[in-house]
């Protein structure tokens, strides 16, 4: 049986380096192919916000390269709790 890791891309950022816009990616399951050729597909999270729907199957990571990043992109708030720059019409 081989294993994949299933990847969304949930968003972009703009790297602090060089300035670039980068591709954020979320490892959402794995994907197992039988040695019948079944492809069978475990899911762990639901990617949400700026995802496009499309998962993708890539070979896993092995201890030379990066790490890959999981989370979704942060947002910078004023008081940094993550609801300052939220706009709402809730009356309290």
């Amino acid at each position: 049986m081989k294993r994949l890791d299933a990847i969304a891309t949930v968003g972009e950022y703009k790297d602090p380096k060089t300035g670039d816009m980068k591709k954020r990616y979320s490892k959402c399951g794995s994907v197992f192919i039988n040695d019948d050729g079944n492809i069978s597909f475990k899911m762990d999270t639901m990617p949400v916000g700026s995802w496009d729907g499309w998962i993708n199957a890539r070979e896993p990571f092995d201890g030379d390269k990066p790490a890959r990043q999981s989370s979704a992109p942060t947002r910078k708030t004023t008081k940094g709790n993550g609801f300052d720059d939220m706009e709402s019409d809730i009356p309290f």
